[in-house]
């Protein structure tokens, strides 16, 4: 006979194993991990002593058109640079304690090489995002802050995150789509032109969650060789991707502010067909070196682009067509959040 199971209550809990209320983690450039907030605070001999500004709402500013006659009309919101100023302590027990705590924090925070800045809750799990110092820090030292014993010292520190303002989680990757004999078959135009026949493809699909507060953009990786059709977000119209050939595995990021297709094969220039166009010699002598070259698969697209995310909070299944038996397509979401607290 085996002994019954007992499951604590929730309230009988220990503090550290429930983690309840906001908890913040430094995680440093050089990889090391620092608890100065929350259920764990100070353990590693760091913690912030003050309020925290910049880590709630998406900072932005908002453009408004003013004409000649009639009040000003709202146009667009533009985001700005995320910043994040707190107070710190560094402390320890004894004085070698605190010197060592001292070099290991400023280690691993500098103003070129961005850490983690990262908070959680129960309510929607870990936060991050990339971000490094600003500014200078210009807190005065102590006269010696290990003097009587204290072995602590306050900074005051402004920390700012590089492009994107909002909180990440890991990107959503579900399992890719390996093309078999057994799928449908449906019969779609090979290309653009008006006298192209319709060739038979495979057809699947992938589901992905969207779990971000606002819409993402898919990012694909397509296996070669053949022909494949990616979907414009849910709007049901479907993109052509170019033909690809033996060894051209092809990543898309269909976010139109990127612009990025790119294959293992796309021509590289050498050295002296690079230094040859930035001084535009070769057009000066009546040279035109694009006309012999090969074209990448962002030039294959012929103007096609991607105009529709996915949406936020949205489950999206994602229709894709390939014309090899074998061939792979596998699909990356990115999940991005507003607030990292709500």
């Amino acid at each position: 006979m085996t002994a019954p199971v007992i499951r604590p209550r929730w309230r009988d809990v220990p503090a550290h194993r429930a983690a309840n209320g906001i908890n913040i983690k430094w995680i440093g450039c050089n990889d090391r991990v620092w608890d100065i907030g929350g259920y764990n605070e100070g353990a590693q001999g760091v913690i912030i002593t003050g309020p925290i500004s910049g880590m709630v709402h998406v900072p932005f500013t908002s453009v408004w058109s003013e004409p000649a006659y009639g009040p000003p009309r709202f146009e667009r919101i533009v985001d700005e640079r995320r910043e994040i100023s707190m107070r710190v302590m560094t402390m320890s027990d004894t004085e070698y304690g605190w010197f060592d705590t001292e070099s290991l924090w400023w280690d691993g925070m500098t103003g070129d090489n961005p850490g983690w800045f990262c908070p959680f809750t129960r309510w929607g799990g870990e936060y991050y995002l990339p971000m490094q110092l600003l500014d200078k820090v210009e807190t005065p030292l102590e006269v010696d802050p290990t003097v009587n014993g204290g072995n602590m010292q306050e900074w005051d520190i402004l920390l700012a995150a590089d492009g994107e303002p909002r909180w990440r989680q890991p990107d959503r990757r579900p399992e890719p789509w390996l093309v078999r004999q057994s799928d449908p078959t449906m019969y779609v135009k090979r290309d653009s032109g008006k006298l192209a026949p319709k060739i038979p493809v495979k057809a699947g699909k992938i589901i992905v969650a969207n779990a971000s507060t606002i819409p993402t953009w898919p990012v694909y990786v397509v296996s070669a060789p053949g022909r494949c059709w990616l979907p414009d977000g849910l709007s049901g119209r479907m993109i052509r991707v170019p033909r690809l050939y033996a060894g051209e595995t092809c990543l898309i990021d269909t976010d139109p502010s990127h612009r990025i297709a790119i294959s293992e094969k796309d021509p590289v220039q050498n050295w002296m067909l690079n230094i040859l166009d930035n001084a535009e010699l070769l057009k000066w002598l009546g040279i035109d070196i694009g006309q012999s070259s090969t074209e990448t698969v962002l030039e294959r697209f012929d103007g096609q682009g991607f105009t529709q995310p996915i949406p936020a909070n949205t489950v999206a299944t994602l229709p894709i067509y390939h014309s090899q038996v074998g061939a792979r397509v596998s699909v990356r979401l990115p999940q991005r959040f507003e607030r990292a607290i709500s």
